[in-house]
C-alpha cells in the first residue's frame, strides 16, 4: 500500500510538473513567433530594403 502511495504521489508530480512546462513555455511560443515573423517581414519586405550603388 505504501509503495502504491508513492506511485501516485511520483504520477501526480509528473503530471503536475507536464502542466507548468506547457503553461509557461506556451505563452514564451506565442511572442517568439511574432518575433520570427516581424524579423522576416523586415528581411523579405521591399519597403525596409536598402537601395545601394550594386542595386539595378
Amino acid at each position: 500500500m505504501v509503495f502504491d502511495q508513492k506511485v501516485a504521489i511520483a504520477v501526480l508530480a509528473a503530471v503536475i510538473a507536464y502542466v507548468a512546462y506547457r503553461i509557461f513555455f506556451s505563452s514564451k511560443d506565442a511572442s517568439l513567433t511574432r518575433y520570427e515573423q516581424e524579423v522576416e517581414e523586415i528581411l523579405t519586405s521591399d519597403k525596409y530594403k536598402v537601395k545601394g550603388r550594386f542595386e539595378e
